[in-house]
């Protein structure tokens, strides 16, 4: 396992493991952004959910958040960048996906486009693909100039996560239903990644760039526009984006790890700002990691970790964990719970995909706390990753 581990990472960017273990307050208090220490703590499953179980999680979290958004090399690409975009895994064909490293580039028209804006080409392109959250709603930004535009979204996955996909061949509708036939529930390996991020679209508005310079994560992006029925337009949207939030999960135990940034600036720029209240553990590590990474003059120092969850329950009150991302789930984050939403991510060759939404005085809520194995007798789990819903049915040559 070990040894399956460093590979992996070698061959993801990750060329040192990531630190993944709390660390003492004295080490903290020294250079929390040294993460020497901990790197070899990252051997294996073991490790990594004693951290858990033992650790602060907010540290975790955080030190989690500094080694994705590492660059591989010099001020180059984040580790996190490297990873395949979901937008090339699920395909409207149901194809099967390019192999790992050989993801197609972006359509020729962008390149073009982004030629003429000056964007550097050397620099990742993101597909910005969805407007949209899980509850079908969209959030704006504040940009009257941008014509208060949707905050889009990207779901990003680790090689381990993309090499389980192809191989048991459920990036499309045609293999979830093999599975679900077989009664052969999803099991991802434990080194599975997955983020998912929000952005403020800048595109090549020069008034929007200068604002939101200095204060969030900037890339080169791009998004296909599409007709009210769904059909390609054939034009696409290319320019820069704003990182506001990340969603980052892995899976160190059966119910994986759940951490979430957003970006301090967030309210100010979008019609959204978080509403759960920070622990004064997510605090006390944002007070020590912060000013850290200020004092390096790095980006980073403007985004706050907001919370963490691995468990449906506290253990202290038995109450439901809730945690939420603001620009990722704006109008549910008082009835969001990333691990208990998750953990409903299921298929039914009869009735399709498990509906995460339930009925509830009059409205509709979602499900907080323990899963409701009851509601989902008759499907097949798909292992947390609910990202899955996205794939398509193959069609036929």
């Amino acid at each position: 396992m070990r040894f399956r581990f460093m590979a992996l990472f070698a061959l993801t960017g990750f060329v040192a493991a990531i630190g993944l273990v709390a660390l003492p307050q004295r080490l903290l208090a020294a250079d929390p952004l040294d993460v020497g220490p901990v790197q070899k703590m990252m051997a294996d499953q073991n490790t990594f959910a004693t951290a858990l179980r033992t650790g602060n999680t907010d540290e975790i979290a955080w030190q989690l958040f500094l080694q994705l958004n590492s660059p591989l090399t010099g001020n180059g690409p984040k580790y996190w960048e490297s990873w395949r975009q979901s937008s090339s895994v699920y395909l409207p064909d149901g194809s099967q996906p390019a192999p790992w490293g050989q993801e197609p580039p972006p359509p020729q028209i962008v390149i073009d486009q982004a030629k003429k804006q000056g964007l550097d080409l050397s620099l990742p392109f993101h597909n910005l693909d969805s407007d949209v959250q899980s509850d079908g709603l969209a959030l704006r930004d504040r940009f009257e100039q941008n014509s208060n535009q949707n905050v889009r979204y990207q779901i990003l996955m680790n090689q381990d996560t993309f090499q389980y996909i192809v191989t048991t061949k459920i990036y499309n509708m045609n293999g979830q239903q093999a599975l679900a036939q077989s009664n052969t529930p999803a099991n991802f390996p434990w080194s599975a990644f997955e983020i998912k991020t929000s952005w403020i679209w800048i595109g090549a508005n020069q008034d929007i760039l200068k604002e939101l310079q200095g204060k969030y994560y900037i890339v080169n992006a791009y998004y296909e526009q599409f007709d009210s029925r769904g059909k390609s337009t054939g034009v696409y949207q290319v320019g820069l984006a704003a990182l506001s939030g990340m969603h980052i999960i892995t899976k160190p135990v059966p119910q994986w790890f759940w951490v979430t940034f957003e970006n301090v600036y967030d309210a100010q720029y979008t019609f959204a700002s978080n509403e759960l209240p920070m622990s004064d553990s997510t605090k006390q590590a944002n007070a020590i990691y912060q000013p850290a990474l200020k004092s390096q003059g790095s980006i980073f120092a403007n985004y706050q970790l907001t919370g963490t969850q691995w468990q449906f329950l506290d253990p202290s009150s038995g109450q439901p964990i809730l945690l939420a991302n603001s620009q990722i789930e704006t109008a549910f984050q008082h009835s969001s719970s990333c691990a208990t939403c998750h953990s409903t991510a299921s298929y039914s060759v009869k009735d399709g995909y498990f509906n995460m939404v339930k009925e509830q005085d009059g409205g509709i809520t979602y499900y907080t706390g323990n899963p409701p194995v009851d509601k989902m007798k008759g499907y097949d789990p798909l292992d947390f990753v609910w990202s899955l819903k996205r794939a398509q049915w193959q069609r036929s040559p």
